[in-house]
C-alpha cells in the first residue's frame, strides 16, 4: 500500500532539489500537493500533478525523473547511515555528530542555512523537531554537495555514479572529498552492495 504522505513528500522535495526555480516550492504546488494528500490520489496521479506544476514553474526536466533520482539517492544514504531504518529525526548517532535516518550533521544544516536564504531562519532544533523540514534540509544538502561543491551534472550521468559521489561527500564533507580522501572500507563495501543489489532498483 502506498504511503501517500511519504509519496507527496518525495515529490515535493524532488521539486525543491532539482527545479531551476530553486529550493522554494511555489504556492500553487503547495496547495495542489496538499490536495493530493487530502484526496489520497495514487502515486502516479501525484507524479502527473507534480509534472504539471513543474512545467508551470519553468522546470523542463520530467518531475518523475527528479523524484526517482532523489528517492534512489535518499534510500542509499539511509541504507548507509541507518541500515535502512526509519529512526526518529532527533536520534543521535554514535559519536554524537549526526542525527536521524540520513545522519544530518549540524555542519550540514549550517551549510544549507548559509546557501539557501529561504531556509536561513531555521535553527538546528527546528530541523530536528520537524520531519518535513528535516527532509527538505537533506534534499538541499544533497543539491549543495552535487551542484555547488562538486559541479556534477547529475541529470546526464548514471544514477549509480551520482550516488557514489554523494555518499562519499555526505560522509567526508566537501573539503575532504575534493582532496580525494577515501571513505572507510566498510562503508565503501556497503555502498557497493546498495548499487549492485536488485532490491534497490528504483
Amino acid at each position: 500500500m502506498v504511503d501517500h504522505n511519504a509519496a507527496v513528500l518525495i515529490y515535493r522535495n524532488a521539486l525543491a532539489l532539482f527545479c531551476a526555480a530553486g529550493i522554494a516550492v511555489s504556492p500553487v504546488a503547495e496547495l495542489s500537493l496538499r490536495g493530493a494528500i487530502a484526496t489520497k490520489q495514487s502515486l502516479l496521479e501525484v507524479a502527473s500533478l507534480t509534472k504539471r506544476v513543474a512545467r508551470n514553474d519553468g522546470c523542463e526536466i520530467d518531475s518523475l525523473a527528479r523524484a526517482n533520482l532523489w528517492q534512489y539517492l535518499r534510500t542509499g544514504i539511509n541504507y548507509l547511515e541507518a541500515s535502512g531504518r526509519d529512526v526518529p529525526i532527533h536520534y543521535k548517532h554514535p559519536g554524537g555528530k549526526a542525527y536521524g535516518p540520513l545522519a544530518l550533521t549540524p555542519i550540514a544544516i549550517k551549510d544549507v542555512r548559509l546557501h539557501y536564504p529561504l531556509l536561513s531562519a531555521y535553527t538546528l532544533d527546528n530541523v530536528l523537531s520537524d520531519r518535513e523540514l528535516y527532509e527538505k534540509f537533506a534534499a538541499a544538502y544533497a543539491e549543495l554537495l552535487l551542484k555547488h561543491y562538486f559541479r556534477i551534472d547529475f541529470f546526464h550521468m548514471p544514477k549509480e555514479e551520482v550516488f557514489e559521489a554523494l555518499q562519499k561527500g555526505w560522509f567526508l564533507g566537501p573539503t575532504l572529498y575534493k582532496k580525494g580522501r577515501p571513505v572507510i572500507a566498510s562503508r565503501q563495501t556497503r555502498a557497493a552492495e546498495y548499487i549492485d543489489s536488485p532490491l534497490f532498483i528504483i
